[in-house]
């Protein structure tokens, strides 16, 4: 049966009672002085009193809960239905203006020979097997050829979802600042992303070989991490986005060739940057998890781990945008691109 329901019905027969009595006050007051000393009287009337009124506090405490968690649980519901409309307004919205940009013509040829930023140098490979520049402090990054259309050694800047559908969909998700980035990328033939997975050397970032990872960052501080990276505003320098990450990938499964054996985690091994390399990128394909600016709805994306032929391991999870989950085991970190 109902618990509101009984103590309704027992409300009432007390507030039966109380009514009767107030009603036949002389008349009892009378029949118990006959009965018991006045004093006695007083007291279990006041017992019988104190009594009703807890029930009824009870009651009353009860049904206030109950209605301030309905308030609350309308207003969660609101803010979520809100929170929904923005993600799929800023999704269609993303889809919209890649749809419309993506049409256009560009010359591929710019694929085939990557700009030099300001303030860097050319290290080596090839524009085609992982061209690799550097900076002044000998951060390295390499170059993903990318434009409208796929065609030999050129792949087709998207997003893309690599087996497992029940994982996220890249249909849920939406990137940050990628209107910049899609632009740049298209017309200048591809973009760049750190060689390596972002190591913490003395507090400050680097894309080096064997820096020690920089682990126990939230996706906030990654992306602020980032932003930091270079002063120079002719450089943009970014936590690496969703669409930037499935291009470097799906460049990588199609100009490379993989070694499966050779990728193997460990997460009790001491995490230093440099592992297994393909296209002169490393730890794309092995080592951690690494964050993303890709947001799904109120979570945002992480990529990476654990390895297999079909590349399920590849496929998008996510987390709270404010919390790390995954520090404590030493298997989250993050990597960065650069672009004009």
């Amino acid at each position: 049966m109902n618990f509101n329901f009984i103590l309704i019905c027992i409300t009432i027969f007390f507030m039966s009672i109380i009514i009767y009595c107030l009603k036949n006050f002389e008349y009892l007051k009378k029949w118990f002085r006959r009965k018991f000393e006045k004093r006695i009287f007083k007291v279990i009337y006041i017992i019988i009193l104190i009594l009703i009124f807890i029930i009824l506090a009870f009651f009353i405490y009860k049904n206030i809960k109950i209605s301030i968690n309905n308030i609350k649980s309308i207003k969660e519901s609101k803010k979520a239905d809100i929170m929904f409309s923005f993600y799929d307004k800023k999704i269609e919205e993303e889809n919209n203006f890649y749809k419309d940009i993506i049409s256009k013509d560009y010359d591929q040829n710019n694929c085939k020979n990557p700009y030099i930023l300001e303030g860097f140098e050319y290290v080596e490979g090839q524009w085609n097997t992982g061209f690799v520049i550097q900076d002044e402090n000998k951060n390295q990054y390499v170059w993903i050829p990318c434009s409208n259309k796929e065609s030999e050694n050129i792949v087709k800047l998207s997003k893309y979802n690599f087996e497992m559908p029940e994982f996220i969909s890249k249909d849920l998700c939406v990137d940050i600042e990628y209107e910049e980035f899609i632009k740049s990328t298209l017309e200048n033939g591809g973009f760049y992303i750190s060689r390596f997975e972002i190591g913490n050397e003395n507090e400050n970032p680097v894309s080096k070989l064997g820096a020690k990872l920089w682990k126990d960052v939230t996706n906030f501080e990654a992306i602020e991490i980032a932003n930091n990276m270079y002063k120079n505003d002719n450089i943009n320098c970014k936590l690496i986005n969703g669409m930037a990450y499935d291009t470097a990938l799906y460049w990588l499964k199609q100009n490379s060739n993989i070694d499966f054996s050779n990728i193997v985690f460990n997460e009790n091994l001491e995490v230093c940057a440099g592992r297994n390399m393909y296209n002169n990128i490393y730890d794309l394909l092995d080592n951690v998890f690494e964050l993303t600016s890709e947001m799904s709805y109120d979570t945002v994306v992480i990529r990476g781990i654990l390895n297999d032929e079909t590349y399920k391991n590849r496929n998008r999870y996510s987390i709270m945008k404010d919390e790390n989950y995954f520090s404590d085991n030493n298997v989250l970190t993050f990597r960065t691109m650069i672009y004009k």
